[in-house]
């Protein structure tokens, strides 16, 4: 059921309902209550937290890789900059 508005105003843009507020209970999801897990889904939890990590630690060394490579020259710039504030 939709609220019907308090105040209206006629500036010629189409209403909008902005005063929606849900209702049901948070711990109900498509009409049965959340409970334990079931089989299948405990399975594949486990085999895709195994998985997270794997992926983490591949992303996170690419990740190192990258930033070593992009640091290097800024590195060398450093080392001009201040071979040559000291007259060499």
């Amino acid at each position: 059921m939709k609220p019907t508005p308090q105040i209206s105003h006629n500036t010629g843009f189409p209403l909008t309902d902005y005063n929606y507020q849900p209702t049901g209970d948070a711990k109900i999801a498509a009409g049965r209550p959340v409970g334990k897990l079931t089989g299948f889904h405990k399975l594949s939890s486990d085999y895709l937290g195994t998985e997270l990590v794997r992926d983490f630690a591949v992303e996170f060394s690419a990740f190192t890789v990258i930033a070593l490579i992009s640091a290097w020259p800024i590195l060398a710039s450093i080392v001009a900059v201040a071979r040559m504030a000291r007259g060499y």
